[in-house]
Parts: structure tokens; sequence; C-alpha cells
């Protein structure tokens, strides 16, 4: 059954990430991993400060890697800024970077999670993302062996993604999981901005995930998957990171 896992206690198994990977699940949900007045505290600290977006087109703070696959000094570049605002940010609280590879160290605990570097520079740590009333995101895949190629993370044999909820929407901001793997023949569907045609999720089982204050999603974002539209006036902000695996070496990456 194309559902999600879900772990009310913080104990989670190899096993369940396994599942995610296969595609048997469509996501692991652990609720409540992240306490509600840290989440208020760093919406806080970003509203009080003044930070620059990533972009004028993305209401990101730090840069998305899959955007600068053409730009890799540039996505250096940013992300050395971006983990200095994240300093910042998640000062007097609980890091939810770390707090994020920890659940990951549990997971695999024979792996050793490593900050991976290029000529010295850092990846970027996280990416906060705030999407406002009447906006979504397209459906796309996140697939770094194919679309980051030049970057040292897509040497991977697994990836993937941790999607903490900061802030949840009065109503929308839904994450869509659908049981479809992407493949490349699927390009021909891709649009000329971002993601893909609806047409490939016709018919498609899907998994719907509320946006929950405090739960942290785990999904391998390979599968397709969209964020319905926002609904009512607040705001849906999350901090997502993507980890890669190599299961040779026993070494996990983490990147946003």
């Amino acid at each position: 059954m194309w559902d999600s896992i879900i772990i009310t206690n913080n104990e989670i198994s190899n096993t369940d990430i396994k599942k995610i990977i296969s595609g048997e699940k469509s996501a692991i949900i652990i609720k409540k991993y992240y306490e509600k007045r840290n989440c208020k505290k760093i919406i806080e600290k970003i509203n009080s400060t003044k930070i620059q977006n990533d972009s004028k087109k993305f209401n990101h703070i730090g840069p998305f890697l899959m955007n600068y696959t053409t730009t890799k000094e540039k996505y250096f570049q940013n992300a050395k800024k971006a983990n200095m605002i994240f300093k910042k940010i998640f000062l007097n609280v609980d890091n939810p970077i770390n707090k994020i590879k920890l659940i990951i160290s549990k997971i695999y605990p024979n792996y050793e999670i490593l900050e991976i570097k290029e000529n010295k520079m850092s990846y970027a740590s996280c990416t906060i993302r705030r999407h406002e009333k009447g906006k979504k995101v397209p459906l796309h895949k996140d697939n770094v062996t194919y679309e980051g190629v030049e970057y040292n993370v897509s040497k991977i044999d697994n990836q993937i993604s941790c999607i903490l909820h900061l802030q949840e929407t009065e109503k929308g901001g839904n994450l869509l999981i659908y049981n479809k793997k992407w493949e490349k023949k699927f390009e021909e569907f891709r649009e000329i901005e971002f993601g893909y045609n609806s047409i490939l999720t016709k018919n498609i089982e899907v998994n719907t995930v509320e946006a929950k204050i405090g739960d942290l999603v785990i999904i391998n974002p390979n599968y397709l998957h969209e964020i319905t539209k926002i609904q009512g006036n607040t705001d849906r902000i999350t901090l997502g990171m993507f980890f890669g695996i190599q299961n040779k070496s026993k070494k996990i990456f983490s990147w946003a």
C-alpha cells in the first residue's frame, strides 16, 4: 500500500528507510520531531532579521543546488553566505540540522556522515523555503545523479530528502507523493520553467502528507511529488536538506 510510515517515538529503523528507497512506502513521518517552541523561535528570528532571499524568483534562504547546475562557482559563494546566516538563525535553539543528522545516523549506525567539500568550499547545510498564499510547487523530482553531475555529491547510490515543517498553513500546502519513479524518458514532459506536465501522474496512486509544525518528513525525492496551493494567510515554511548514501564506502553526505 502506497502510504506513509508514521513514527511517534523517534524509533526509526534501517528497514523503514529501505521501504522508502525501494518505493514500498511513500514517506516516513516522524511526528513532533522538532519542538514547536523552537520552530516559533526560528520563524521569529527570520521575520525580525533582514535576510536577502537566494534569488528574486524563489523565496528561499540558502541556495538550492538544482538551481545552480551550470553555475557551480555561484552556488558555493551563496552557500557560504547562507551557512553564516543559518548559524545566526539557529543560535539559542536546538540546531535542526544537527537534529536531522542525528536521526539519519540512527538509521545508518554503521555509516559515517561527512561534511563534503569541493575545492575547500562547503555545500549549503539546508534551504529554508517560504511559500505564501496562492503559491504551489509544480510536479517535480530531485535527482542529483542526473541534474548535478558536475558536483561531487552526485556520486552516490541513493538520495533521500528530509523536510522539517517550521510553520504550517491554515489550509493547503500539502505534499503529494506519487507512486511513480522518475525515468529519463519523462524529460519530454518537462515544463519550460520548472517541473513536469501533470499528465505523468494521471491515474497514479498518490499519498498526501499534511504540513504539520515540528514534523520531519523523509522521502525518496526521485518519486514525482508536488506541493498543493497554499490557502489562508499563514505561509508554509520548511527546512529542507538532502542526504546522499554511498553503500560501498559506508559514507553519507548532506547538502541542499
